[in-house]
């Protein structure tokens, strides 16, 4: 059971990709959405086998490296970690494949499409059953090279060309923090299994600065994994992959490696005070600054792609304060919430005609009704409404940040990213749904109720946006102590999200009371936030700032990334490759050579007098050499 959970998915990519065309666009549909539902039945048995039954699992299957510096196996690690993981892997990538079917059926290279996400799930599979950091970084390279795959799936838009290339390079710069990180673990440690590294921590002879330095390298990683802030730029523009992709990758996959990545490495953390004290910072500051930023965006899934880069800062905020069981809480609730919003907005996008820019929509409440229902279900549990999904771990996230005084900030932090992301979710509803049409008419006309394969994976995820939440509350956080915080701290979140979702009705809704000559402010709020040309010259500036992303995208492209491509042409091109080197190398040997060859051609002229004065030098040096030589040996 153990091993099928990983078997099944790779036969399933490797059936449809290899034989896509033999069993067709319909059996590779069916063939892979089985595979991964029966790979999600086997989650819930290991899960009630390892968490609820309190009965870890280890496997050794075979060794991999044994030398006297390294001795690595091939293990898998079933825990309540990654049993939890493997949940809400397998059933989030279940409800894709099924939705995949139906959204992509126009699409001729549907098996091509359905083996990607299943190799995707697998080498996910791989990255969070594994049970040393080598096993760990095949999955953790894995997904980034599926990623690649599946945001460049359309592969004749430039724009999805850049965007997979985007991601896969900031990717990298993440990923030399783990490697490097994995090559002090094991000069630290001399080991890289996660169990043996927990053991060796309680000596009292750790170098606690060169665990502070591996922490640090670990957290690096996962910065550029979870999309933290300074390597998040890849995040939104992997939009450019189809929507099933977006789903998959910001739900349940991608971008929750780094979060998982922190998570393992809990008891290395909590070592390092000064390592926790800096995720903490960077996971509030993330939260604070996509939350900013998703107010201003306009296409309707770059909004729910920002809102999951606040969320995850709200994981990483969370580990950093030592509680690791909420931020698994709250990844696993993200997780359901994140994949209905995403889904929703892709079935959204194919009933107006694959637009996606939401001022273009409108009045689509009466047409798709279904389908509102859905995105407010998802919108009301990102908020934090209460008793929905996300209410029981984000609340609780804030209190526990409260708690810890010595860095309160991040409460204040969080609290207004949830009134922000109140203000962004009732802004995509109004503006979608409920605000006049901005559509044709003919786009209007045909807007219609998606197929049973779109609408059925999205009432499900609607059932776990509700109820998720408050069953898995006493299972996963059964080691959590409440922190002790007067009434009014708690509500703080709650009334932030509250008024922010009012205060963007109010905004949103304010064209009525602008024309009746009412309040002219709100519907110049109203005009700064959307960009209107209209707008005033204070609230423009604002909208140019936070629409850019706070100018990420234009700091690192001038000021990084050009100067590195110039030390790059100038030093390590011109200098070294074509200079220092191709002197040494095969320039400076050709050179030699030739020099040499045309010395010792030189001595063959082809005049006999020259070779008879050569054959007189040796033969008087030969005879006046002879006795010393004869002498010597006698």
């Amino acid at each position: 059971m153990y091993i099928l959970v990983l078997f099944i998915p790779l036969l399933s990519a490797i059936i449809s990709g290899l034989f896509g065309r033999k069993i067709g666009t319909k059996g590779a549909g069916i063939l892979t959405s089985s595979c991964i539902s029966i790979s999600a039945i086997l989650s819930c048995c290991i899960f009630y086998e390892t968490t609820l039954n309190s009965s870890a699992a280890y496997i050794k299957l075979w060794r991999w490296f044994d030398s006297d510096l390294l001795t690595t196996n091939f293990g898998l690690q079933f825990d309540s970690l990654t049993s939890t993981m493997l949940i809400v892997i397998t059933s989030v990538s279940a409800l894709v494949h099924i939705y995949s079917t139906g959204y992509m059926s126009e699409d001729p290279h549907i098996p091509r499409f359905m083996s990607y996400l299943s190799l995707f799930t697998f080498l996910m599979i791989v990255l969070v059953t594994s049970d040393n950091y080598v096993q760990l970084f095949i999955g953790w390279e894995g997904v980034g090279l599926c990623s690649y795959l599946l945001i460049n799936f359309w592969l004749t838009r430039i724009k999805a060309n850049k965007a997979a290339i985007k991601a896969m390079l900031i990717n990298r710069v993440g990923d030399i923090g783990l490697v490097l990180a994995m090559l002090l673990c094991l000069i630290e440690f001399g080991t890289l299994d996660f169990s043996a590294i927990s053991g060796l921590l309680v000596t009292p002879n750790i170098n606690r600065e060169n665990v502070t330095i591996i922490c640090l390298l670990l957290f690096w990683g996962a910065v550029g994994k979870s999309a933290q802030l300074g390597l998040h730029t890849w995040l939104p523009d992997a939009m450019e992959g189809p929507t099933p992709v977006s789903a998959l990758i910001h739900a349940a996959t991608m971008v929750t490696a780094g979060v998982f990545l922190i998570i393992r490495s809990g008891p290395l953390f909590e070592v390092s005070s000064l390592a926790l004290t800096i995720v903490t910072i960077l996971g509030a500051l993330t939260a604070f600054f996509a939350a900013t930023t998703g107010v201003v965006q306009n296409d309707l899934k770059k909004v729910i792609a920002y809102s999951t880069c606040s969320q995850l800062g709200y994981m990483v905020m969370v580990c950093g304060i030592s509680n690791y069981s909420t931020s698994l809480f709250h990844l696993m609730n993200h997780a359901f919430f994140k994949a209905l919003l995403f889904l929703s907005a892709g079935s959204v996008i194919h009933a107006v005609s694959d637009e996606q820019d939401m001022r273009k929509m409108g009045g689509l409440i009466q047409s798709i009704p279904f389908t509102y229902t859905m995105i407010l279900i998802g919108s009301l549990s990102l908020m934090g409404f209460p008793y929905l999904t996300g209410f029981y771990s984000k609340d609780l996230i804030l209190e526990l940040a409260y708690d810890k005084y010595y860095i309160v900030f991040a409460y204040w932090l969080g609290s207004f990213s949830a009134l922000l992301t109140a203000f962004y979710s009732i802004r995509l509803i109004y503006l979608t749904f409920i605000t006049n049409s901005n559509s044709k008419k003919e786009v209007l006309m045909g807007v219609h109720e998606s197929s049973l394969n779109i609408t059925f994976p999205l009432l499900l995820l609607a059932f776990g946006s509700i109820f998720v939440g408050y069953l898995a509350k006493e299972i996963t956080l059964s080691n959590v102590i409440p922190p002790i915080v007067s009434n009014s701290i708690k509500m703080i979140p709650l009334l932030f999200s509250l008024f922010g979702a009012f205060f963007a009705f109010v905004i949103y809704n304010s064209s009525r009371l602008w024309r009746s000559g009412m309040n002219p402010a709100l519907g110049d709020i109203r005009d700064g936030i959307l960009g209107y040309q209209g707008s005033s010259r204070i609230a423009r500036p604002f909208y140019t700032f936070f629409n850019s992303a706070w100018q990420f995208n234009y700091i690192i492209n001038h000021f990084i990334v050009g100067n590195i491509w110039k030390f790059g042409h100038l030093i390590t091109y011109r200098v070294i490759d074509r200079g220092v080197l191709e002197i040494i190398g095969p320039r400076g040997i050709s050179n030699v050579i030739i020099k040499l060859t045309q010395n010792i051609s030189n001595l063959q002229s082809g005049m006999v007098f020259n070779y008879a004065l050569i054959m007189i030098v040796f033969t008087t040096l030969f005879i006046s050499g002879a006795p010393r030589g004869f002498s010597s040996i006698w």
